[in-house]
């Protein structure tokens, strides 16, 4: 079985719904000021840019694999009834 490589992508969008369900229940339950709420909010979005632009920098290539030569092989015609027609010989 191959490995995948790890997907940035769907960490970045479950911390982010993680913490809009965070903040949803901070709110429901009233257990921060508004003032405390936005400091919050902002660091999570702050911290999930970073990651992104940290996915986007470190991001691995994968290893090329190496050419290897193809065998020359030389053109041939093909023979038949149908080439004897095109181009007849004497």
């Amino acid at each position: 079985m191959t490995r995948h490589t790890f997907r940035w992508e769907g960490l970045a969008f479950g911390l982010l719904f993680l913490s809009i369900v965070g903040n949803w229940a901070v709110w429901k339950q009233d257990l921060l000021t508004p003032r405390e709420f936005s400091l919050t909010a902002s660091g999570v979005l702050i911290v999930l840019g970073l990651v992104g632009v940290a996915a986007t920098v470190w991001r691995t290539r994968p290893p090329q694999a190496k050419a290897t030569p193809v065998p020359h092989t030389a053109a041939t015609s093909p023979e038949g009834p149908e080439d004897e027609e095109v181009d007849p010989q004497p």
